[in-house]
């Protein structure tokens, strides 16, 4: 049902440039040790007879692996230091905190491991070598390395390339956000109008966070195992993406702790299952992934980039994945236990939060850009077609907001009439019913 803090943090120590790589890498070393261990038990005596192909002197095993291993070290080198230019790039055109996702790559990272574990193993082989002893299947296989080096290398320029291309880019960040909003929606039961009934009344005893940051997880299991095992109830007011200052509440238990200690929620229990960061990250953080294209469509609009085609496809693409949680609706806050008896009351997604959250910003500066205000307006058309009717309300009160600002900074008549023919399109479609549920 989620994903437990442990998951989420092994999931971003593979991230970067170093778990994964140096993973790769020590195989190198272990398949040097595996290859020259089968070279001296002599198993493979027949097929080297055999192949003549494998059949090579000490000094040009030595020349050969020397230069693979230098070849290799040249290389890493290289790749880094196209890939830091990479980064630069794309922080300033696309989007500093997209930086995560090129560092996650499993190409760049498969590169890199790959070309370290070619050059470990040579290294060791060569120490390995001697006048009287050459591991001809080592070298053989160090050969293949080499090879498979190239063609990985080839690949990676290829990939980079791909990655630099914003709209690109930007179907890769709205994918993952699709594929991230799926899971969630799959998983938890939809939200019901009277949820919030089994909400106490009184507010309840404050749980004060120790520390200042992101709320980056929220692990519910050990919450309402907790809630369950002392019979009480919790309502969590840290949700994923927010800001936490520390003394500030992070939840509210419900429980009889003042008449018997026996049954008091233990609040180290909370603040174990609600991580807080330094920075945000897109896991468990739907948010996180719309202020990714939020960010990309303002950067194209500034003054100093002004591409109107950007922030158009980020719209496009930003407006599929507010479809789905429309057509859906949000996943129930309310947490029950075996018996179905409600125990935790945790805000995941809020519909008009996070379409609000989209829609604002790009609202705002887009007003005097006809281009980019008219693809808006069609974007809310499109999301009115597949949107619930008690979420319609959401998309009209956007529709009135970019009316308004449209009136207020155009001035000509004919992209006036423009605007004023896109909106009513897009408020028929909020007035059709067959397709919401």
């Amino acid at each position: 049902m989620f994903e437990t803090i442990l998951l989420l943090r092994l999931r971003r120590l593979v991230r970067g440039f170093l778990f994964v790589p140096a993973m790769i890498a020590s195989t190198g070393v272990l398949l040097a040790i595996v290859t020259t261990w089968i070279d001296r038990s002599g198993v493979l005596e027949p097929l080297f007879e055999a192949v003549p192909f494998l059949d090579i002197t000490a000094g040009g095993a030595r020349a050969v692996l020397g230069t693979i291993a230098g070849a290799m070290m040249t290389v890493i080198s290289l790749v880094y230091s196209l890939t830091l230019v990479v980064f630069t790039l794309a922080a300033g055109n696309i989007g500093p905190r997209l930086l995560e996702t090129f560092t996650g790559n499993r190409v760049n990272q498969s590169t890199i491991g790959l070309l370290g574990a070619t050059f470990l193993y040579s290294l060791l082989l060569l120490y390995a070598v001697s006048d009287d002893e050459v591991p001809r299947l080592a070298v053989a296989i160090a050969i293949a390395l080499a090879t498979l080096s190239f063609f990985q290398v080839v690949y990676f320029v290829h990939d980079t390339a791909q990655r630099v291309m914003v709209d690109n880019e930007i179907g890769r960040t709205q994918r993952s956000l699709r594929s991230a909003i799926e899971r969630l929606l799959e998983e938890e039961p939809a939200e019901k109008a009277d949820d919030s009934d089994a909400v106490p009344d009184d507010e309840g005893r404050a749980v004060i966070a120790r520390r200042s940051g992101y709320v980056t997880a929220v692990e519910a299991p050990p919450i309402l195992h907790e809630a369950t095992e002392k019979d009480g109830f919790v309502r969590v007011v840290a949700r994923p993406g927010h800001f936490i200052l520390a003394n500030t509440p992070i939840a509210y238990v419900h429980d009889e702790g003042e008449r018997d200690e026996a049954r008091r929620i233990d609040e180290g229990v909370l603040h174990a299952a609600i991580l807080l960061a330094d920075a945000r990250a897109a896991d468990g953080d739907i948010l996180f992934n719309v202020h990714l294209s939020v960010e990309i469509a303002l950067r194209a609009l500034s003054p100093g980039i002004n591409d109107p085609y950007t922030a158009i496809s980020a719209i496009d693409q930003l407006s599929a994945s507010l479809a789905m949680i429309l057509q859906r609706g949000a996943p129930s806050s309310l947490v029950c236990d075996g018996d179905e008896k409600p125990r935790v009351w945790l805000e995941l997604i809020e519909v008009g939060e996070i379409v609000g959250t989209a829609l604002h910003p790009l609202r705002r500066v887009a007003s005097g850009n006809v281009m980019v205000t008219l693809r808006l307006i069609e974007a809310v058309g499109r999301m009115a077609l597949v949107t619930r009717s008690e979420h319609a309300h959401t998309l009209k009160t956007h529709l009135r907001l970019i009316a308004t600002d449209a009136n207020r900074t155009l001035r000509n008549r004919d992209d006036r009439r423009e605007i004023a023919t896109t909106l009513r399109d897009a408020s028929r479609n909020l007035a059709r019913d067959p397709a919401r549920a």
